[in-house]
């Protein structure tokens, strides 16, 4: 009995919805850095400089090559010589110079003493690619960091579109009813009713293109941040910051050290400068050590070990130092020479045009954020006479010395309040969210 109680609490609990929460920002943010494709592909990127890194290292380090044949012929290699004046059966003379089947096992260490530079060069390109790549994962993370704040404010201005069409659908329902009472006791014609229905069903209509509205912005939200969320999950939207915004001056010197963007082109400059140092290695000699430990086996008599006999042993030892100093290449030189110079020359190019970006960027997203300040201000004040406005207008209706009209002028301004404050919250906090990825600060920063 007890196992059975206990399995049935079980499975109510398992039955029971999980409990709705309350999202940030920066909670939707962290769901989209666990799950964004983009961001999985900027730390691939970043992996593969890092081995470029290696690869270009080992160029400099000391190798060892392990190679091996097998030869087999159909006759030992010799060598025959005419006798001349005996019986032709004894008039050739047959030496052995081989045998027929040979195993030759050789190992050959190498290490490169002077390289010109080019080694080193390389080494430090590779390097300034990974700075590179780990600045444009960071470009990407602001990507990111953008297109979720935009979704974000788009979904929690769209619930708060619902909920003033909410409002404005049961405020008409009240005064339907009144308008319905005042008819019944003959004290208004029963045209009010009808215009007070009328007013109601197109209030259900916005309702309904409103509700539509949140869906599909959740769904977007949902799509950026890469899993979906609880249908009961609410947005928490701080209030507006109405302080004054940074000095744009300052925070356009503080956006070009802070930009992504600008941090990866630096580094790929870098980079084109370490290569043209390394293109221009090639006409400087190269200075390499190289030694050989060879088994070559067997000998001519067949023997697999003999060390010790001159001229037979099996093994063989070599060392040697090479110098190579390039005379004439075609010019080839030279055009690896001027291909770095001109790729070098195009990332400046870049720079100074991302840094014109930038500062427009930030030039307009202050403007933008100075706009839709006033703009909510202005709407809020907008708000609050419209409800004031409203409440006189029902109460005059009421009172027998306002007429329907009147109600549903008052109405109507007041939904439209409601609608243009949570449009002017979202393009605030969308404002907000581009002038900090257009300073290169993460949208959540102030937070934390």
């Amino acid at each position: 009995m007890r196992f059975r109680i206990l399995r049935a609490a079980i499975a109510l609990g398992a039955a029971l919805p999980a409990p709705a929460s309350a999202l940030t920002l920066g909670e939707c943010l962290a769901l989209a850095r666990a799950h964004a494709p983009a961001l999985e592909a900027a730390t691939a990127d970043v992996s593969r400089a890092r081995g470029v890194v290696g690869e270009a290292r080992a160029a400099g380090h000391p190798t060892l090559r392990l190679d091996a044949s097998y030869l087999q012929n159909s006759e030992a290699p010799k060598q025959v010589f005419d006798l001349p004046g005996l019986p032709p059966a004894q008039a050739h003379q047959v030496i052995d110079l081989g045998t027929a089947n040979t195993l030759d096992v050789r190992t050959q260490a190498r290490y490169t003493l002077y390289s010109g530079g080019r080694n080193g060069a390389l080494v430090r390109a590779a390097q300034a690619g990974v700075s590179a790549e780990e600045s444009a994962h960071g470009q990407a993370d602001a990507d990111l960091a953008l297109r979720v704040a935009q979704a974000f404010y788009r979904e929690a201005s769209a619930a708060r579109l619902v909920q003033a069409s909410e409002e404005a659908l049961a405020s008409a329902r009240v005064h339907l009813g009144v308008a319905q009472a005042r008819v019944n006791a003959g004290v208004v014609p029963k045209l009010d009713a009808l215009r007070a229905d009328v007013d109601a069903t197109a209030r259900e209509i916005t309702l309904v293109r409103a509700q539509e509205a949140r869906r599909m912005a959740r769904a977007d939200l949902e799509a950026t941040i890469g899993v979906p969320l609880d249908a009961a999950d609410t947005l928490v939207v701080p209030e507006p910051d109405v302080a004054a915004p940074p000095d744009s001056s300052r925070a356009l010197a503080d956006a070009i050290a802070a930009r992504p963007e600008i941090a990866a082109l630096d580094r790929q400059i870098e980079q084109a400068r370490h290569q043209v140092v390394a293109a221009r290695a090639g006409r400087r000699p190269q200075v390499s050590l190289a030694g050989t430990a060879e088994y070559r086996g067997p000998n001519k008599n067949r023997d697999y070990l003999d060390f010790d006999d001159p001229g037979l042993k099996t093994y063989n030892l070599s060392a040697a130092l090479e110098l190579g100093l390039p005379i004439f290449d075609g010019g080839l030189t030279s055009s690896r020479v001027s291909q770095r110079r001109a790729e070098q020359a195009a990332l400046e190019a870049r720079r100074r045009g991302a840094a014109l970006t930038v500062e427009r960027e930030v030039r307009q997203a202050f403007s933008d954020l100075r706009i839709a300040v006033v703009e909510w201000q202005s709407n809020e004040a907008r708000l609050r006479s419209a409800r004031e406005a409203t409440r006189l207008a029902e109460a005059a209706y009421k009172g027998g010395t306002g007429t329907a009209t009147d109600v549903r002028d008052a109405e109507t301004a007041l939904a439209d309040a409601r609608a243009e404050q949570a449009r002017s919250l979202m393009d605030y906090w969308s404002a907000r969210a581009a002038l900090d990825h257009a300073t290169g600060r993460l949208s959540t920063e102030r937070e934390r």
